[in-house]
């Protein structure tokens, strides 16, 4: 039985005792006679049919949402990896899913908590990603912040700079994005699990523990030479805004400015899937949690 056909039985369950109780009531407090019952009837009808609908939109309607969206998330890519081959974060997720089964998120709660572990999984794993890997997933990244800027330069822009998201970024960049990422989040999660890659720079999850050569040629023989090729293809008035600005610790709130450095963050996507795989895949290992 689906969530509206329960909605209208309680309603409609809740209504006839309604209609019973007021004609009941109606007949044998104001023995007035039939009409005037009836009419009684109606109200509590109307009455107890509201409440009815109500209790089951807020309660009934989100359950069957939440169960249902619960088991059609076993059938997403990225949990049949989490299950196979991270039984541990599976079973957290699996706990942390009944301890918000009443809360009447629905279906809604049930996909926040799916994306959260398999977010905090690839957080964990993903710098042993392929270079393949990577690169799709800096595509699609580049993609989902393009998508978003055109929704508000205030999207983007928290986007690209990894900053806590106030909004729902999955509705924002639409069913496109999102389902390429689910599946190249599977394909990632999948292919560490069975073949991580170890020998890369930056594939050690601890950047402390990367030889120094690989830091100094990150920082300057790539970061800094990307960073100037893309300034050199902005205005020098926007260029000098974006240099003052990317130094700042502080959130910026002008939408220009949010503007500016989202095409800015987008063009150093750009410039980075231009230099040879390994290149790409190595500046986007060593890159995460630095800003680039």
């Amino acid at each position: 039985m689906d969530a509206n056909t329960t909605v209208i039985l309680i309603a409609a369950g809740a209504a006839l005792v309604g209609a019973v109780l007021g004609f009941v009531v109606g007949k044998a407090a104001l023995k007035q006679g039939a009409a005037l019952s009836a009419v009684i009837a109606v109200i509590a009808a109307g009455g107890f049919g509201g409440v009815g609908y109500f209790l089951a939109k807020q309660d009934v309607i989100p359950r069957q949402q939440f169960d249902a969206a619960r088991v059609a998330a076993e059938d997403l890519p990225e949990m049949k990896v989490l299950k196979q081959y991270y039984p541990a974060d599976y079973a957290k997720l699996q706990r942390e899913l009944e301890l918000i089964k009443d809360d009447r998120g629905g279906a809604l709660a049930v996909d926040q908590q799916v994306r959260a572990a398999t977010g905090a999984v690839m957080q964990r794993v993903v710098r042993q990603a392929n270079d393949a890997n990577i690169i799709t997933l800096m595509k699609i990244k580049r993609d989902k912040a393009e998508a978003l800027g055109a929704k508000s330069p205030a999207y983007c822009y928290d986007f690209t700079r990894n900053a806590r998201l106030e909004f729902d970024v999955d509705a924002a960049a639409g069913p496109g994005i999102v389902k390429r990422e689910r599946e190249t989040v599977a394909v990632i999660l999948q292919q560490v699990a069975t073949n991580p890659l170890k020998d890369a720079a930056g594939a050690d999850v601890n950047p402390d523990n990367l030889p120094a050569s690989i830091k100094k040629y990150y920082q300057d023989e790539l970061r800094y030479k990307i960073s100037d090729k893309v300034l050199a293809t902005f205005p020098p008035a926007d260029a000098k805004v974006i240099t003052m600005l990317t130094g700042r610790k502080v959130a910026i709130d002008n939408p220009g400015r949010q503007a500016l450095l989202c095409r800015y963050n987008i063009a150093l996507i750009d410039e980075q899937l231009k230099l040879p795989a390994d290149q790409a895949a190595m500046v986007y290992r060593l890159g995460l949690g630095k800003g680039l």
